[in-house]
């Protein structure tokens, strides 16, 4: 699968970490910890599996590892941000459904374990980053705050104009506002890629060389 292709599909398999989850940087910064998370340990997981020679129960391993970690991070988050754990109840366990951590289930990698991380983690940075970036704009124009997670609370920064007062910054803030917001990032992700692919095939780029 090309890079181009496995962006694309990314992207669509995660929609259900990006639509469901309240559209605030708080929330966004607890899920992409819980997604780390779950990428390095099941990283070293998978390979220690093979190193016990218990291939035969990989999956089983890594769903019940996956789920544990889901589990205690649910818990040690009641503890630090009750009102983040309340409000994302179910959608805590969403990363678990991340295409990138589905991808261990279906994986035949030869390398050692120090390159298998560094291209993980590569991966779970790129879709951190977007998450992050996603999160922020909604953030901003659906609700005019910034938020943080905090200690037993939810911080927020009021920035200072109403949202209210333009009909499309709260349509944002919505899930169907998140999904046309999706559409948009992923149309202007395309037109890109091809003017940059324009580019980088043309005459003038060849002379270049």
């Amino acid at each position: 699968m090309s890079e181009r292709k496995k962006i694309y599909f990314y992207i669509a398999t995660n929609l259900a970490m990006l639509i469901p989850v309240p559209g605030r940087f708080a929330y966004a910064i607890i899920l992409i910890l819980l997604f780390n998370l779950q990428m390095a340990v099941s990283t070293m997981i998978f390979h220690a599996i093979h190193r016990m020679n218990l291939s035969n129960m990989r999956n089983a391993l890594l769903s019940l590892t996956i789920i544990a970690l889901g589990i205690l991070y649910k818990q040690l988050l009641i503890i630090f941000c009750p009102i983040a754990a309340l409000t994302l109840s179910y959608c805590i366990f969403l990363p678990t459904l991340a295409s990138v951590i589905i991808e261990f289930f279906f994986l035949n990698y030869e390398q050692g374990v120090k390159a298998h991380i560094a291209a993980t983690m590569k991966k779970s940075c790129v879709m951190s980053l977007f998450l992050l970036f996603f999160f922020f704009i909604r953030d901003i124009l659906g609700y005019a705050t910034i938020t943080f997670p905090g200690w037993k609370k939810i911080v927020v920064i009021q920035l200072p104009y109403n949202p209210s007062g333009t009909g499309a910054g709260v349509f944002l803030a919505t899930i169907p506002g998140s999904l046309c917001f999706m559409a948009l990032l992923l149309a202007l992700y395309i037109f890109v890629a091809k003017k940059i692919n324009i580019f980088l095939n043309s005459p003038v780029k060849q002379e270049v060389k």
